[in-house]
């Protein structure tokens, strides 16, 4: 699969394929950083969980603001969740190389979710999630 525009990953065959390469560029300059993919893989089922954060809340409450309404349909009980423009999951990973944690942020929109990517030296790259997720699977542990 073709990888976003700026974001491209590579397994490295040592360490039981553990070892991921993260290459992200903004068009002018990019970041190389190393991380476990199976971190990595921990970090985005993190973001794929029901609690949302609120942007509007405080920064101190870590209260979900998602409440889920139950339907019924005609294959039984079915679960609707209220996609709340602006709310987002968040996840870390520790890196290798460059020291420090990669911040993971979904932020939930009305034409799709975004992936926003933290380095540790401060830059943020936003994708697109759901490719980036397709283009991760097979990199990645299930």
């Amino acid at each position: 699969m073709k990888p976003p525009e700026g974001f491209w990953a590579h397994l490295e065959d040592d360490n039981n394929y553990d070892n991921l390469k993260l290459v992200l560029s903004d068009g002018v300059g990019e970041e190389v950083l190393w991380l476990s993919a199976l971190e990595l893989a921990g970090g985005l089922a993190h973001l794929e969980e029901d609690d949302l954060l609120d942007p509007n809340a405080s920064a101190w409450s870590h209260e979900a603001v998602e409440i889920p309404e139950t339907r019924v349909s005609a294959y039984g009980l079915a679960q609707h969740h209220p996609r709340l423009e602006g709310a987002y999951r968040a996840a870390q990973v520790e890196l290798y190389s460059t020291p420090g944690l990669l911040l993971l942020r979904r932020v939930v929109e009305d034409g799709g979710d975004i992936l926003e990517v933290t380095t540790p030296n401060g830059s943020v790259y936003t994708f697109a999630y759901d490719q980036v997720r397709a283009y991760l699977r097979p990199l990645l542990p299930h």
